[in-house]
């Protein structure tokens, strides 16, 4: 599939790149508005938000481009074709093919940046929206996002993964006596068979990337599109591959609670990008 270009934030005047945040939009939405909507949150500090916290970032946001979407009969902005919001594994094979375009594009993506921050993917962000949380954390799992490396961190906002039911039962429901390397192996591989490509890493470095890549979770409790058990299952999928996990739960966020909360979860997240290390192996600060 052609994506139109991605919506893009350069680091504000006078401060050098230092950092990339890849943030995919949800469904319905497009990466304009989601940038636009997103950065105008504040902190809990009214004169801040996300660019005046982070400077040196370059924000990108990719743009999934319009797509048929079954369930409304019609084209809809979308990175997949989700049947159902009330039953998320309905349907599924409608969003293998959304999926595996999408990982690709955001392989490219990270590399593309990787490429211009010197090669260093740890100075790489990745996450999404909902929809978009969905398909930025399939590229985490199939290895497609790491394909170059460790990323420095990944942010899921309200997020849902396809295929959940299958992941919890290679990662999870298999046993306790399976080690975390062997559980992200079988992940990626049932992944990976799921939309018919080969592996994007190897198989010692799989374990390495998931664990070395810093994790947020945030939804609302009270979220009435994407249920907050979305939430538990991955927290449960993480832990069980012994990712470093930070999960938040909120209540009383805009749009039926399926929003960033404002301005509790805007500080979370600030939180935790403030937590990246000051200084990775290149030298730059992520200030």
């Amino acid at each position: 599939m052609s994506y139109p270009p991605p919506y893009v934030v350069e680091p504000q005047p006078g401060h050098a790149h230092s950092h990339t945040i890849i943030l995919l939009h949800g469904r319905s939405s497009t990466a304009k508005e989601f940038a636009s909507d997103l950065l105008s949150l504040k902190t809990s500090s009214p004169t801040q938000n996300l660019l005046s916290s982070f400077p040196r970032f370059r924000w990108v946001f990719p743009n999934a481009g319009d797509r048929w979407c079954t369930a409304f009969k019609e084209k809809r902005f979308a990175w997949c074709d989700t049947f159902s919001l009330d039953n998320l594994s309905e349907r599924q094979d409608l969003q293998v093919a959304g999926l595996r375009d999408g990982i690709q594009l955001i392989k490219r993506t990270v590399e593309d940046e990787a490429e211009r921050l010197g090669g260093s993917s740890r100075r790489i962000i990745l996450g999404g929206f909902s929809q978009g949380g969905a398909t930025a954390l399939w590229s985490l799992f199939s290895g497609a996002a790491t394909a170059k490396g460790k990323l420095g961190a990944f942010v899921g906002l309200s997020a849902w993964m396809p295929f959940t039911k299958e992941a919890i039962e290679v990662v999870i429901a298999n046993g306790s006596d399976i080690s975390p390397d062997l559980r992200v192996k079988n992940l990626a591989t049932t992944f990976l068979d799921i939309i018919g490509l080969e592996a994007f890493t190897s198989e010692g470095m799989a374990l390495e990337h998931i664990q070395g890549t810093r994790i947020f979770l945030g939804h609302g409790t009270d979220d009435a599109l994407i249920s907050v058990k979305n939430c538990h299952d991955l927290s449960a999928i993480l832990r069980s591959l012994e990712a470093v996990l930070e999960v938040h739960e909120y209540v009383g966020a805009d749009r039926e609670g399926h929003w960033v909360k404002e301005p509790e979860q805007v500080d979370d997240i600030v939180g935790f990008l403030n937590m990246q290390p000051e200084k990775d192996e290149s030298g730059a600060s992520n200030r």
